[in-house]
């Protein structure tokens, strides 16, 4: 009698396209990818799946979107991650399978954390100070907010404490369980906040909550351990 092993883990990396080159993929042959293109058609040979999306919301809404499409069925481990990562310095791995092998402790990894702490809960999140995008948002490209960050965090995690673990860049691997934590409406709510918008400021908002949402802010001493790192590789960086 032959028996299958039913703890095999599936795994899943989804990718949010704009129009970003995706040979970097090829390393991922042997896995599963789902592509959600929001841009030009693709030149590459499509050997992995491949899926049309409007170009709404940022990667936030290709996450939620894939999470909504794939509520009963989602993968053991998800790992998100953007068209491109080798822009976003100690934010993503290099090696998108490093998040395969940082992901039980938490249920999520990712390379680096932040801290969430009282300079960074200001109402626009400082992007009208940020060089990246001042211009489109003094020019009216990104949407404002009614809420502002910190209410619309408690809006949706009304226990979120003033100092909280965070993630950057949009890049990071949960576990189905974590996700499913939070029902279905929950998704579909958030859903509808970043579709309707190109550049919502949400997007950016919620690039800050991944982290809290799945994990509850276990992470939060290796934050504060990480934070160090990062600002010390910086200075090293200035010499």
């Amino acid at each position: 009698m032959i028996t299958r092993n039913t703890n095999i883990k599936k795994n899943c990396f989804i990718i949010s396209r704009y129009n970003e080159d995706l040979r970097w993929l090829k390393k991922l042959k042997d896995q599963k990818v789902i592509i959600y293109n929001k841009g030009t058609e693709l030149n590459e040979n499509k050997s992995f799946q491949y899926i049309n999306i409007k170009n709404v919301g940022r990667e936030s809404h290709t996450w939620l979107y894939h999470i909504v499409k794939n509520y009963n069925c989602l993968d053991d481990v998800n790992i998100f991650l953007q068209g491109r990562i080798d822009d976003l310095g100690c934010m993503a791995f290099e090696d998108p399978l490093e998040y395969l092998k940082t992901i039980d402790k938490y249920g999520f990894s990712v390379r680096r954390f932040g801290l969430l702490g009282p300079s960074h809960w200001s109402y626009n999140i400082g992007i009208e100070k940020d060089i990246r995008y001042k211009d489109d948002w003094e020019k009216g490209k990104i949407s404002k907010s009614d809420l502002g960050f910190r209410n619309f965090a408690k809006e949706f995690f009304p226990d979120i404490p003033l100092f909280a673990a965070t993630s950057y860049g949009g890049c990071f691997g949960v576990k189905k369980e974590l996700i499913k934590r939070h029902n279905l409406i929950f998704y579909l709510k958030l859903l509808k906040i970043l579709e309707s918008h190109k550049n919502p400021i949400e997007g950016h908002y919620m690039e800050r909550l991944w982290c809290y949402m799945f994990t509850k802010n276990r992470p939060f001493w290796r934050s504060i351990k990480d934070v160090f790192l990062t600002k010390y590789e910086r200075i090293l960086l200035k010499k």
